[in-house]
């Protein structure tokens, strides 16, 4: 655990899923999971807790309200997971909330759900990953958010920096994330904490890595909370 300024930093768990979605519910309205409610958003950060990935979840938390909170590490089917675990349950959504379709970058992101959940998951891609050397795998951050009651207190750059230092302590070499094509404020934000935009494919994404030298840490004098 880490204590700062009256900010606590620790690991998020199982019962403290039901904050990470209302925080998300704040920090991103309009995304996809967004507008099928918070429960989908629930069941969304419990897979990634619980499903087999190798993850770092930290919450950041002013008494006990949580102010924000990053997940990162190596991600087995963080989506495709999900859809699969969870697929009657977003049909039910989906059905039930068809109003979601009006807005086309939602319906192409529903449809993007479609093809991955009729896509095989095999379970041996699951291994190659984790099996494949650290030097050559990139540390992912899946989701950072802060809550918009606490903006420019720095919980941002915290999260990163506890994020840096779990990825220099497992012996990864690169960490890497995606931010929205129109989010110029959070790419120069990650470009001020040294990242770069990396090539993507994907027009609605700027994909962004960070190298983490092995010789010393970026983040020595950040402890990972237990």
């Amino acid at each position: 655990m880490i204590a700062s300024n009256s900010v606590i930093v620790r690991k998020i768990e199982s019962c403290d899923l039901n904050d990470v979605a209302s925080l998300h519910m704040l920090a991103f309205p309009g995304r996809a999971l967004t507008v099928l409610g918070t429960e989908t958003v629930r069941r969304y950060y419990e897979w990634q807790l619980t499903g087999p990935h190798d993850v770092t979840a930290v919450g950041a938390y002013f008494g006990p309200e949580l102010a924000g909170f990053s997940f990162g590490g190596i991600f087995r089917g963080a989506l495709s997971g999900f859809l699969k675990k969870n697929y009657r349950f977003l049909i039910w959504q989906v059905t039930t909330h068809p109003w979601v379709l009006i807005n086309p970058l939602i319906r192409a992101r529903i449809w993007l759900w479609f093809i991955l959940l009729v896509t095989p998951l095999w379970p041996h891609s699951f291994k190659n990953v984790a099996d494949s050397p650290i030097k050559k795998r990139s540390f992912g951050i899946l989701s950072i958010a802060v809550s918009p009651n606490h903006q420019r207190r720095g919980l941002g750059r915290l999260l990163i920096e506890v994020s840096e230092k779990a990825a220099y302590d497992a012996g990864y070499y690169e960490m890497s994330l995606s931010v929205d094509a129109d989010n110029q404020k959070a790419v120069h934000f990650y470009e001020s904490l040294g990242w770069e935009k990396a090539p993507s494919n994907d027009p609605m994404l700027i994909k962004m890595k960070k190298c983490i030298p092995r010789d010393v840490s970026t983040s020595q004098s950040t402890s990972l909370p237990t």
